[in-house]
Order: C-alpha cells, then structure tokens, then sequence
C-alpha cells in the first residue's frame, strides 16, 4: 500500500483532518464506554452471584471514572487552545482502558462474571476504530487490558498468551490498514480540492499571455468600483491596444504571433509596480490595467512608463518580420460620480473600439 508523505500545506490539511478524526474517536470511546457500563449495571443488578462488595467497587469505579473525565476534559480545554485533541485522546485511553483492566479483575473472581472479558474486548475493537489514526493511544487504550486479562485468568499458560498477544497484533494491523486508508482518503480529498481550486484559477487566466482574462477583469472592476465609491479615492483603467498585432498575425502565423503577446504581456508585467494594480488581456490586441487610487495625471504616467517597456522589447521583433515600428496607443477612463460597473465597462468598449480603428498614419 501507498504510503502518501504530506509536506507544506498538504501536511497541515492532513493535520487538520487527523485531529478532527480523533475529536470523532473521542465522542465515539465515550459513547460506547456509557453503553457497556449501562449493559455491565444491569446485569450486576440482576445476577444472582453477584455480591454487595462487588456492586459497590463497581460504582465506586463508575463516578471516579466520570469525575476524572470531567476533570481531564476542563484540563485540556485549559491547558491547549489549539490541536488539544490528541492529549486528550490519550488521557481518555489510558482512563477507559484503567478503567476495563481494573473492573476485570475485581468482578472476575467475587462475582464470576465472565462477561466482563467480552465488554473489554469491544472496548479494544471501539479503540481501533476511534484511534487508528494516532498510535500510542490505541496502544495506551489495548495494552492494559490485555495485560488485565492474562492477571486474571486461573492458568496462564503459552497458548493463552500467544492468544492475547495475537489479538493486540490484529488491532494494530487492523488500525494500520484503517490509517493508511484514511490517508489515502485524505489525499485523494486534497488533490481534488485543489484540482478544483486549478480549474478555476484556469478558467481566469488568458492562456496565451497568462495575465488576467476578460472574465476575471469584470469581477476585479466590480470589486474596485465599490472600493472606490467607499473610500471616496480616484479609480482609473487604462485601455492598452497594440499594433500591428493582427496583421502580424496574417504575416507570420498564429504560433509566432503567440511568442509576440507573451513578449507583449511579460512587458506590461514589468511595468506595473504596485501589488493592487491589475492587468489583464480583455481582446486579441487589447489589454486593460485597474488602477486603484489612481487619477488620469497618475495613469498617464503609467502609460508613458508601459509604452517605454513596450518599445524596449518588441521594436527589434517586429521591424525583422514587418518592416515597421510597433505602436501602442493607450486611453484612460476614469470612474466619474454615480457611474456603475455596468456603465464603466460599456465606456471601456467603447474607448477600445475607438482607439482600435484610430487611423495610425
């Protein structure tokens, strides 16, 4: 079987999903032990053989057990804020399974109640399943007691330990196959939720240049024009077009025209320097860059400063296939007074229309 390492985040999230497994085990331990001490009273209440000494050290073991449980549960919610869960998985193994090895041997020869033997070994079978994702507590649930019942049986002979320390092993091997699924579970979880997470990040991302899509640019301008209306500050977006993108397109083919956007985008890229900024491929040869708290006398200059990187990087590119300089004509719009998304994105068209038939000569 597979067994799957978790680093960085992946290693965090299987935490995460372990502790919540063992705040389940815990809740299933308590539940379970309830019940079987609800079976073991009602059978010490109605069997014949047993005595008035043995109902006592039963009850007595009862309330301590419940106090204790109180009292280790306030002591883990005060001593650990976070990740508390395993100490008090342990603190709760150890008391049950006291508690079963104890209770084994004090009814086993006053009262000759056999069954208390079952109700340990589905206690054992309730650790494996509440515990299998953290050892030492199956381990500090089982041991003592199996380690009770060899005290208590009348002739400890090879065959009865070879026994017991078999059915230690089958709970670790069972608990072993439980936690390899477990993290086989987890990580399939894992994979999917950031699969999911890729998908949609692909689904905003242009896939030639890889800048930002028109798609996700709405979302972002939505975004920014309530930013902007709170905070009362400017809002600007520069509508970029570049040409002769479409007729090197023509010329020299898709593929190389390709190679060109990404020349392109890597230079717009370079020049946006603030983390807020935002910009994006919105057509074949046009791009759009939000800026935030940006006037036109701001966005102006971020235009100059993009043009710059432009030129520095596609003038050679061009001139060697089209023979001429490429050009980077650029508009800014301005978010005016009781303008919406709505009505700022069919003045961004319009701009990119017009600066796109712009007769250049």
């Amino acid at each position: 079987m597979q067994n799957i390492a978790f680093t960085g985040k992946g290693k965090v999230y299987f935490e995460e999903q372990q502790q919540q497994q063992l705040e389940k085990g815990i809740r299933l331990l308590v539940g379970a032990s309830a019940f079987l001490v609800f079976l073991m009273a009602v059978e010490l209440m109605t069997s014949d053989y047993s005595l008035y000494v043995t109902k006592f050290y039963f009850f007595m073991l009862v309330v301590m057990t419940l106090l204790s449980s109180v009292v280790f549960w306030w002591l883990a919610g005060k001593a650990y804020s976070h990740e508390k869960w395993k100490p008090l998985s342990l603190l709760f193994a150890g008391l049950f399974s006291i508690f079963w090895a104890v209770l084994s041997l004090v009814l086993d020869h006053p009262s000759h109640l056999q069954t208390v033997f079952l109700y340990g070994e589905i206690y054992i079978l309730v650790s494996v399943v509440a515990f299998f994702g953290y050892r030492p507590a199956l381990l500090l649930a089982a041991t003592p007691i199996v380690c009770s019942f060899l005290i208590a049986s009348p002739s400890l002979t090879p065959t009865l330990t070879f026994a017991y320390a078999s059915k230690l092993l089958l709970a670790l091997g069972i608990s072993e196959y439980l936690n390899h699924s477990f993290r086989d579970v987890v990580f399939l979880h894992l994979d999917s939720r950031n699969l999911k997470h890729q998908l949609k990040s692909v689904g905003l991302i242009d896939p030639v240049t890889h800048l930002h899509n028109n798609k996700h640019f709405n979302i972002e301008l939505d975004r920014e024009v309530m930013s902007s209306r709170r905070s009362k500050l400017p809002l600007s977006v520069l509508v970029i077009n570049i040409q002769p993108i479409r007729l090197y397109t023509f010329t020299c083919g898709h593929e190389a025209c390709e190679d060109l956007l990404r020349i392109v985008s890597k230079a717009l890229e370079h020049g946006v320097y603030r983390p807020r900024d935002f910009i994006a491929r919105i057509s074949v040869d046009e791009f759009a860059l939000i800026l935030p708290e940006t006037d036109e006398e701001g966005a102006a200059i971020v235009a100059k400063r993009l043009e710059s990187n432009i030129h520095r990087s596609c003038d050679l590119w061009i001139e060697r296939d089209l023979n001429e300089a490429l050009l980077m004509k650029s508009a800014i719009v301005k978010l005016m007074p009781n303008m919406t998304t709505k009505t700022m994105l069919k003045r961004i068209k319009r701009v990119a229309a017009k600066i796109s038939s712009y007769d250049t000569e």
